[in-house]
């Protein structure tokens, strides 16, 4: 998931191509929810609010389900949201690895500047959204022996080896009502009880009520 992430928005010739790395390697600011017994989660959801900063570097803001394994070679997930390169246009994006460990990533129209991002089994497939629009569909059957245990909101900023994260402190990047859905259940907040935050000089906070699902990210240098 993430890990493959952070660094292909540098190094890809797709929008952001496709590497193996540790997901250490790029500032990661978010929250995250794990589960101890089925059923798994089958979707994720978060509006994002970007945030622009004066650093010029690759950026992506999103929402996903993994399967929480340490081993790359295992991790297994399906995310999507708000990418964009250096020098180009903003993109909606979305991600997968599927059972057999094939890894795919592409992307949509430029985003709105606030949007909400989802990925969710519907049926028989897998379906990625921003507002009420389907851009990615993929059949379920690729993904239905995962144990989706994990789910994880983030923002991140390939600058290695210093590593930034969207958002200043005047202008804040938002992710509000992040909330997941396991199998055959309804969208709901599960606490966002794991917090992430491995940039330098990066920040992460919880903000409004207690049960929002809301929290925003900036690095004291931007």
């Amino acid at each position: 998931m993430q890990k493959r992430f952070a660094v292909p928005l540098i190094v890809g010739t797709a929008l952001f191509g496709c590497a193996t790395a540790a997901f250490s390697a790029a500032g990661y600011e978010g929250y995250a929810d794990l589960l101890t017994e089925a059923p798994w989660f089958d979707g994720a959801r978060s509006t994002i609010d970007y945030q622009a900063t004066i650093v010029a570097d690759d950026v992506a803001v999103w929402s996903g389900i993994d399967n929480n394994e340490e081993d790359d070679d295992d991790l297994k997930w399906i995310q999507g949201g708000w990418g964009q390169r250096v020098g180009e246009d903003a993109k909606i994006y979305w991600e997968y690895t599927d059972e057999t460990g094939t890894y795919r990533i592409g992307y949509d129209q430029a985003p709105g500047a606030s949007e909400t991002y989802e990925q969710s089994r519907n049926n028989d497939n897998v379906e990625w959204k921003h507002g009420p629009t389907i851009y990615k569909t993929e059949a379920w059957d690729k993904f239905d022996t995962i144990e989706f245990r994990k789910v994880q909101y983030g923002a991140e900023m390939a600058d290695t080896p210093n590593d930034h994260t969207p958002g200043t402190a005047a202008s804040k990047n938002k992710c509000a009502a992040s909330t997941a859905r396991k199998a055959g259940g309804a969208f709901a907040f599960t606490g966002l009880a794991y917090e992430n935050n491995d940039a330098v000089n990066g920040n992460v906070e919880k903000y409004d009520p207690a049960d929002s699902g809301n929290f925003r990210t900036w690095d004291s240098r931007n």
